[in-house]
């Protein structure tokens, strides 16, 4: 079964949609069973939303349920802090275009680039993982591969 890495506080996100869900679920099966005492079923516009969406939060729930039974909380991860890897925060420039990024390297499942983190699993992270402040790497990026330095490695 596949390791679904996160943060503490992308855990207790998780826990806390979860807990929602089930809620909504709740809501949802009074909102059908009142629906379906209007009658006629086949032309019940409410009946057929409200079980459209709890066929949605059955799925969204199910899968939550097995993301959280196979979650590691990066938090609590012992790595070597010389080296990059899940949880550090990383400064690296592009060597062609004298460009610096930071990211923070998270599991796939709290990627989003456009707010520093980058999933170990991407390219970038997948060349920079292992190496150490100074080090200059290469990332097969789908265009080629390119030239960086990892410039600054923290944890914070």
């Amino acid at each position: 079964m596949e390791k679904y890495y996160v943060s503490r506080k992308k855990y207790e996100e998780l826990v806390q949609e979860l807990k929602d869900l089930k809620t909504l679920k709740a809501g949802l099966s009074v909102e059908i069973g009142e629906a379906a005492a209007q009658g006629d079923l086949r032309e019940n516009a409410e009946y057929h939303a409200a079980k459209e969406k709890q066929a949605e939060t059955l799925i969204r729930i199910q899968e939550l349920e097995t993301k959280l039974r196979n979650v590691e909380i990066t938090d609590n991860l012992d790595v070597d802090h010389s080296e990059a890897r899940i949880g550090a925060t990383i400064t690296i420039k592009d060597e062609d275009a004298d460009i610096e990024f930071t990211y923070t390297l998270v599991g796939s499942m709290e990627s989003n680039p456009d707010k520093g983190l980058l999933s170990v699993k991407s390219p970038l992270a997948s060349g920079v993982l292992g190496h150490k402040e100074g080090d200059e790497f290469e990332a097969q990026l789908p265009r080629g591969p390119k030239k960086y330095k990892l410039v600054k490695l923290e944890y914070k």
